[in-house]
C-alpha cells in the first residue's frame, strides 16, 4: 500500500511458512471408519451435524495458525508507514544556485565550482518526496532567474556578474511566503564568496524558514589577477611616454616570482607591445607602470595580462582601450588686455590651464594653450586643430566672426564664454541669432551678493563636485553676472539664486557653454579660491571632449547578463566592458557569517535526510516512530490464545 514500507524486507520471504499448517492439516485430519449397524436412521443425522461442525472449527483454527505465523514474519520484518510523502504536502523548497563569475574556478580535478553546484542541486531534488514543491534557480548580482526542473539541469552558464546574497535570499523569502507552506528550506549553492555580502543588505529570513548551505568553494585557491589596467594620460608629449598602470593580486598563500605582465594593443600603426616581470607576494597585491612606445594619435585597444596557468582563467586579463593625442589645443581670446600680464582677463585661465595632472579619476589632462588679444587683431586665426575656443569678455564680434564661431561649433569644436563689463546684449543676441546662445540675455548685469544653489550632478563636468573634497560648489560667491532667460535647447547647468548662471546649448557636433560672470576678479573672487583651478579644468576637459558622453571611449563595468567583456564600437564610441574587479578578490566568508546576516541557523554539512540517514546507520537497530510492531506482538499473543483454546475443543 502507498507509503507502507519494511524496515527488513527480507524476512517477508519466510511468510512462505504458512503452507507449513495447511499442509498438516491434509496430511493429519481424521477420516471416518465405516461400521455397519442395524439402525442408524437417527444416528446419521447426529453424526451429519457434528461433522459440519467439526469442519468449521478446524478450518478457523487453520486460517488461525496461519495468522499466527504471518503476523510472526511481519513481527520481524519490521513495517511501519512512510509518512514522507504525506509530509511532503506541507513541504517547500528553494535551491538557489551561485553562477557569478568567481564560480569558474576550477579544482585539481577540473571540474568548476558552478558544476559542483549543479550536482548538489541534483542530489537534493532527488531526495525530495513528489509532493514538496520545490523551486530552482540561479543567482547573480544581476537578479535570479527561475527554471523548471527539465530545463535546470544540463542548461547551467555561468555570468559575468558578482555574487548578491541579499538579493537571492530576499527572492527565496518572498517566494516562501507566498507559498504558505509549514516547513520552508532554502538550499543555496555557492561559493561563499566575501563579495556576495557587500553588495546588498541581507534582510533577515523567517523563524520557519531554515537555510542549508553547501559550501562548494575552495579553501585556498592558487590564483593571479589583473584587478586593474588604466592609462592615466593620454597625451602624446616628446620625452615622456604614455604608460599602462597595472594592478596585479596573488590571491594564493605563496609569493610569485617575477611574473610577466604582457601589454598588448593594436593602434592606427599596427601592434604595439610591452612587458614587464614583476614580483607579488602571497594573498597582496601590487602595481606596476608599463611603458610604452606610442607616437602617433589615434584609438588603441587590446588586453592587460598575467602569463600563470592558475584556477580562475578570465581574470587573468582585462580589456584595455584608451585615445592616445596631442595636448588639447585651447584658443583663449582675451577681450581686455591688463596693464601687466596679472591684469589679462584670461591670466587666471592659462594659468589653470597649463597645469598637468595625472587624475584619472579626473580624466584630465594637459591643454596646448594659445592667447589671442581681442582687440588687438583682426579677428580669429585659423581654427583648425583648436578643440576649444574661450572667449573672455569680449567687446564686439562682427557678423563674419560669428558666421566663423557657428561653424567651429558645427564641425565638432566647442565655445565657453566669459561675461564681463564689456559683454553687451547687442553681441549676445548676434549669437542667439546664430543658434549658438542657450537663451535670452539681459539687458543689465544684476548685481548683488549670489552664491551657486542648484548644479546639474550628472553633467560630466560637474559630477566630481558630488565630493565636497573635489570643491563646494556651494561656496561660490558673485557679486555681479549677466544671465539668460533659458529658452528650447539651452540646458541649465549650474543656478546663482533664481538665476541662470551657467547654460548649454548643443549644436550639431558642438557646443557652446555661457558662464555668466568674469573670468577674473571683476564680479567674484573665485580665481582666489580652491574651487577655480577643478571647475575651470573640468569645464575645458568637457568643451574638448575628454570626458563624458563625448570621450570616443567609454569604460563600463558588467552589471547586466547582457553585457559581455571585450571591446565593442557602439553608437560611434568605442566601449570597454571589464568583469567587476571584485570577482577576482576570492576571499570566502563562513557559513557563521551569513547565518549572523540572515538571522537565521544554518544547515552547512548535511541536509536533514542526510542528518536522519547518518543517525540510523550509526545506531543499528533504532526504532522508528512510524513503526507499530508493538500492535502486531499484541494481536499475534490473541491469535495465539485462541488458537491454543479451539485447538483444544477440536480434538476433544
Amino acid at each position: 500500500m502507498p507509503g507502507f514500507s519494511f524496515i527488513h524486507a527480507g524476512f517477508l520471504a519466510a511468510g512462505l511458512a504458512v503452507a507449513v499448517p495447511v499442509l498438516i492439516h491434509l496430511l493429519f485430519r481424521q477420516r471416518a471408519r465405516i461400521i455397519p449397524i442395524g439402525s442408524i436412521r437417527f444416528l446419521k443425522q447426529v453424526v451429519r451435524e457434528h461433522q459440519r461442525r467439526r469442519r468449521v472449527r478446524q478450518w478457523l483454527l487453520l486460517a488461525l495458525r496461519a495468522l499466527a505465523i504471518l503476523l510472526l514474519v511481519l513481527l520481524f520484518a519490521r513495517p511501519f508507514l512512510n509518512q514522507s510523502q504525506r509530509g511532503g504536502l506541507d513541504e517547500e523548497v528553494v535551491i538557489l544556485v551561485d553562477r557569478s563569475a568567481s564560480m569558474q574556478v576550477r579544482t585539481g580535478q577540473g571540474s568548476t565550482a558552478l558544476q559542483r553546484a549543479m550536482e548538489e542541486a541534483k542530489r537534493e531534488t532527488s531526495r525530495l518526496g513528489e509532493n514538496v514543491s520545490v523551486h530552482l534557480a540561479w543567482f547573480d548580482a544581476g537578479g535570479v532567474e527561475e527554471a523548471p526542473l527539465d530545463q535546470f539541469f544540463g542548461a547551467e552558464t555561468s555570468s559575468w556578474l558578482g555574487t548578491d546574497f541579499g538579493l537571492a535570499l530576499g527572492w527565496a523569502q518572498d517566494i516562501l511566503t507566498t507559498g504558505g507552506r509549514g516547513r520552508r528550506r532554502v538550499v543555496l549553492c555557492t561559493d561563499l564568496q566575501r563579495g556576495g555580502m557587500e553588495r546588498s543588505s541581507i534582510v533577515p529570513l523567517d523563524p520557519a524558514t531554515v537555510l542549508e548551505v553547501r559550501d562548494v568553494g575552495e579553501p585556498v585557491v592558487n590564483d593571479l589577477a589583473v584587478l586593474q589596467a588604466d592609462v592615466p594620460r593620454t597625451e602624446i608629449r616628446p620625452g615622456e611616454p604614455i604608460k599602462v598602470r597595472v594592478v596585479v593580486r596573488n590571491g594564493g598563500a605563496l609569493p610569485v616570482r617575477q611574473v610577466a605582465v604582457l601589454v598588448r594593443l593594436t593602434g592606427p600603426n599596427g601592434q604595439v607591445r610591452a612587458a614587464k616581470a614583476v614580483d607579488v607576494a602571497g594573498g597582496s597585491s601590487t602595481t606596476v607602470e608599463i611603458p610604452l612606445e606610442i607616437k602617433s594619435a589615434g584609438i588603441y585597444r587590446g588586453t592587460v595580462a598575467v602569463e600563470s596557468d592558475d584556477s580562475l582563467a578570465w581574470d587573468n586579463q582585462r580589456h584595455l582601450a584608451f585615445e592616445a593625442r596631442p595636448p588639447d589645443r585651447v584658443l583663449l581670446v582675451d577681450g581686455q588686455e591688463g596693464r601687466s600680464v596679472f591684469g589679462n582677463e584670461t591670466y587666471f585661465l592659462e594659468t589653470a590651464l597649463r597645469l598637468r595632472s595625472n587624475d584619472s579619476t579626473e580624466r584630465v589632462g594637459a591643454f596646448e594653450v594659445e592667447r589671442l588679444v581681442w582687440e588687438a587683431g583682426e579677428g580669429f586665426p585659423n581654427l583648425a586643430g583648436f578643440r576649444a575656443i574661450v572667449l573672455a569678455n569680449l567687446r564686439r564680434l562682427s557678423d563674419e566672426d560669428v558666421d566663423r564661431l557657428a561653424g567651429f561649433v558645427r564641425a565638432g569644436g566647442s565655445v565657453v564664454m566669459f561675461s564681463g563689463d564689456q559683454t553687451t546684449p547687442e553681441m549676445l543676441n548676434a549669437l542667439r541669432a546664430a543658434g549658438l546662445l542657450g537663451g535670452k540675455p539681459r539687458s543689465e548685469p544684476v548685481a548683488g551678493r549670489f552664491r551657486a544653489t542648484k548644479w546639474d550632478a550628472n553633467h560630466p563636468a560637474l559630477a566630481i563636485f558630488s565630493d565636497p573634497q573635489r570643491g563646494d560648489l556651494r561656496r561660490l560667491e558673485l557679486a555681479k553676472l549677466l544671465p539668460l532667460e533659458p529658452e528650447d535647447g539651452g540646458k541649465v547647468l549650474l543656478s546663482a539664486g533664481p538665476h541662470a548662471a551657467v547654460v548649454e546649448r548643443v549644436v550639431e557636433r558642438g557646443r557652446m557653454i555661457y558662464v555668466a560672470w568674469t573670468a577674473d576678479r571683476d564680479w567674484t573672487d573665485w580665481p582666489r579660491t580652491r574651487l577655480f583651478v577643478p571647475l575651470t579644468r573640468q569645464l575645458l576637459a568637457y568643451a574638448t571632449g575628454a570626458m563624458g558622453e563625448r570621450a570616443e571611449v567609454t569604460h563600463e563595468t558588467a552589471v547586466r547578463r547582457d553585457q559581455t567583456p571585450g571591446i565593442q564600437e557602439r553608437d560611434g564610441r568605442i566601449v570597454v566592458c571589464n568583469v567587476d574587479s571584485a570577482e577576482a578578490m576570492l576571499e570566502r566568508i563562513t557559513t557563521d557569517d551569513l547565518a549572523q546576516a540572515a538571522g537565521t541557523q544554518v544547515e552547512d554539512s548535511a541536509s536533514e535526510y542526510e542528518t536522519t540517514k547518518a543517525a540510523f546507520a550509526s545506531a543499528p537497530g533504532a526504532e522508528r516512530p512510524e513503526e507499530f510492531w508493538t500492535l502486531i506482538l499484541w494481536g499475534l499473543f490473541v491469535i495465539l490464545a485462541a488458537e491454543l483454546v479451539l485447538a483444544g475443543r477440536v480434538h476433544n
